[in-house]
């Protein structure tokens, strides 16, 4: 049986560099075959305030949490964090 993949909008929270906010997430909720369970992939943050600044976060959306770096005001994933 193959998975099944759908684009979903979450909310969620990023906490570090003195600031805890709340965000939108868009990912990729995938099920995951023969169960009732699914996981989430490719997250996108959105609804962010523009003047948070550059740094490390961690991103929790859904039961997961994730370490993202904030660069230029943009949000990539956090390597060797």
């Amino acid at each position: 049986m193959a998975s099944h993949r759908e684009a979903v909008r979450i909310p969620g929270q990023l906490i570090g560099m003195g600031h805890t906010v709340q965000c939108t997430v868009t990912a990729i909720r995938v099920s995951l075959p023969g169960t009732d369970k699914f996981e989430y992939t490719n997250p996108v943050i959105g609804g962010t305030p523009y003047d948070l600044p550059d740094g490390i976060y961690e991103l929790t959306y859904g039961w997961k949490t994730q370490k993202v770096q904030r660069q230029n005001g943009a949000f990539i994933a956090a390597v060797g964090f």
